[in-house]
């Protein structure tokens, strides 16, 4: 990051100086302590289960030039052990005026900037569009899911000063918040990669989800393009009330990026772009087909040739807990439990039925999450699903999944096949018991239920099986 003065930050912020020296430079933007270096400044976020204000002074001690805090939390004495005084600013939502500045930096950067947003898929888009990009351009990208409004800020003042350009990803499980994620990056490009039913409980309906989704359309540059996907009905909706550019991908007719040949194989697949161009894919996953063709869609609308991308795909890794393979022993555990929906488990499950599996097929379902009125429903379709899918045995894990058992079972799938446990480490503590050789088990729910746990449990029990 390049160093800011003082006065820049408080005209980006509307902030007032309660001390300090308006030409002092900032060298970074830090939201935690832990982390933080020497002169930047702190910026003491609040929410419902932490505040920043707690940890000023730790903030101080450990090298911060500069507080940036609330105006209901003025502290008038920061100095510790007979140390200059940092500078201090007061604002009157910290939060805001952490966007606001992120704003204000990006306005200044030459590099351009793609968002990528949509249902499902964002990350390993977003790493895709990464992997292949800085094998031609300079190029930076968010950290992990760093898609809410915080970790956009800090993607934002993470991108270097010689950047060609920045993937951000962003997120939403409410209405406005992509309104305020895409005022703050002017995205020239957008990627939307899907709608689906997730984020009910804040967004209605799916509906309320493609609605929420397309508030990125006003703050787009007027010169920018929309990447999105033409086999999803709400995506083309969207993309018709887009004035700018429309590139779109899928498998359909009369679409731009278009897949076909697909087939698979040990490591993944590979299909035909265009009828001319072959891509090697590998990674697990069909869904993952259509994130590779958001990303040769977003690379191609920049300048860069087909014929050049058709390999670079071949060393691609999908980020932690996306269809995450280990070998254990003469048992297969796949690891997808990074998150969750009704459209991505539907996903997984047609993924599970078409691998190879020399024993018994083992799903392991955790609830999906935010889904409010619906949750019950949804549950026990995706139960349905695994009835009529080729899993032999379910686990369920956590409340809402017993819905998915009890329609499974409504569906025909026998009762004696059929586990419900309440949490993931219930479902650990049986792992020995109840797998056999030569099983494959899949594992997916939401990110809350930690179902990392019960993959790690396989391996951690193979390993000491085998000394």
């Amino acid at each position: 990051m390049n160093s800011l003065k003082v006065s820049e930050i408080l005209n980006a912020t509307g902030g007032k100086l309660i001390y300090g020296n308006l030409e002092s430079p900032i060298a970074g933007i830090s939201t935690d302590t832990r982390s933080i270096k020497h002169g930047e400044i702190f910026f003491a976020l609040h929410g419902e289960n932490y505040d920043g204000h707690n940890f000023i002074k730790q903030a101080v001690y450990n090298g911060a030039a500069g507080l940036v805090i609330s105006a209901d939390k003025r502290i008038e004495n920061l100095s510790l052990n007979g140390s200059d005084k940092v500078t201090l600013i007061e604002v009157s939502d910290t939060l805001r005026a952490l966007g606001d500045l992120a704003k204000y930096y990006r306005q200044n950067l030459q590099a351009k900037f793609i968002a990528v947003t949509g249902s499902n898929g964002k990350t390993t888009t977003k790493d895709m569009v990464y992997h292949i990009l800085k094998k031609f351009k300079n190029v930076s990208r968010s950290r992990n899911s760093f898609n809410n409004f915080i970790g956009v800020p800090l993607t934002i003042f993470g991108a270097d000063l010689s950047d060609d350009f920045c993937v951000v990803e962003m997120g939403t499980n409410a209405p406005g918040e992509i309104k305020r994620l895409s005022e703050i990056i002017s995205p020239n490009f957008t990627i939307l990669t899907n709608i689906s039913h997730t984020h009910l409980e804040g967004l209605g309906s799916i509906k309320g989800v493609a609605s929420a989704k397309a508030e990125f359309i006003e703050n787009m540059d007027e010169d920018g393009t929309l990447i999105t996907n033409a086999d999803d009905t709400w995506c083309s909706q969207i993309a018709g009330r887009f004035n700018g550019k429309v590139v779109n991908f899928g498998f359909g007719e009369n679409t731009q990026i278009k897949a076909s040949k697909v087939k698979r194989n040990k490591s993944g697949f590979t299909f035909t772009v265009n009828k001319s161009f072959t891509i090697n894919l590998p990674v697990l996953g069909k869904h993952n087909i259509y994130n590779s063709l958001a990303s040769i869609a977003l690379c191609n609308a920049i300048g860069i040739r087909m014929e050049d991308m058709c390999e670079g795909f071949v060393d691609f890794k999908l980020p932690p807990m996306r269809m995450e393979k280990r070998v254990c022993g003469d048992v297969i555990a796949i690891n997808d439990g990074y998150n969750s929906s009704p459209s991505s488990m539907s996903a997984a499950l047609d993924e599970f039925s078409q691998l190879p599996a020399p024993g018994r097929r083992i799903f392991v379902c955790g609830d999906m999450l935010e889904l409010g009125k619906d949750t019950e429903r949804l549950h026990k379709e995706i139960g349905k699903r695994v009835a009529s899918s080729k899993v032999d045995i379910l686990w369920t894990v956590g409340p809402f999944s017993r819905f998915v058992a009890e329609g499974a079972i409504a569906n025909g799938m026998p009762s004696e096949n059929v586990f419900s446990y309440d949490t993931s480490e219930e479902t650990c503590s049986l792992v020995a018991s109840q797998l056999k050789s030569k099983d494959t088990v899949f594992i997916k729910g939401s990110r809350r239920m930690k179902l990392e746990r019960v993959s790690r449990q396989i391996e951690n029990y193979f390993s000491e099986k085998k000394k």
